[in-house]
């Protein structure tokens, strides 16, 4: 009798601990008093056809021509390793230049993008709805963040340094990054 009423027990706590654990809601969306839209928190692609970003995300995304030859040697890379996060705030005029890119860049590399990225929206004080941001040093938007094995290998932030994205991205997956722009010293 004891087993069953403990076995009862820990089978309703398990379940009262699951119901109440909160789903986290990806693509979610701001609007501010003043009308403004952003994304915040976690979002995928789908989330940029939505009609207030679809117009600068679909414009840049193609329009960019991906410089090839700078790419020629992370064609070769076993992606297994690596995970991408992005920090973006979709109100931003680099975000919006470098997020399309970015992906167009990762397709052309055939950077496995549903299960290796994660791109997450911040406000203008640079927050997310989740708090991803906590830990990972994101001051200007956006940030690129690559890690390989779990530990940071390199970022862009704001701005490729070399002036392609393609490049510094190429020399941050190979081991050898670039100073990136806002770098505490």
């Amino acid at each position: 009798m004891k087993k069953i009423f403990q076995l009862a027990f820990v089978t309703i706590f398990v379940f009262t601990l699951t119901a109440c654990q909160q789903q986290k809601v990806l693509n979610r969306q701001i609007k501010t008093e003043s009308g403004e839209r952003f994304l915040t928190g976690e979002f995928d692609r789908e989330a940029l056809n939505q009609k207030h970003y679809a117009s600068w995300f679909n414009e840049e995304y193609n329009t960019y021509e991906v410089e090839e030859s700078k790419l020629k040697n992370i064609k070769k890379l076993d992606v297994k390793f690596l995970r991408i996060e992005v920090f973006v705030g979709t109100w931003c005029s680099d975000s919006q230049r470098e997020l399309p890119r970015f992906y167009k860049i990762l397709e052309s590399v055939k950077f496995p993008i549903e299960s290796r990225l994660k791109v997450y929206g911040v406000d203008h004080k640079k927050k997310s709805f989740y708090g991803e941001e906590i830990g990972k040093d994101i001051t200007h938007v956006p940030t690129i963040i690559v890690y390989k094995n779990g530990k940071e290998i390199g970022r862009i932030v704001e701005g490729p340094v070399s002036g392609y994205l393609e490049e510094d991205f190429e020399k941050i997956v190979n081991g050898t990054p670039l100073t990136p722009n806002y770098a505490e010293e």
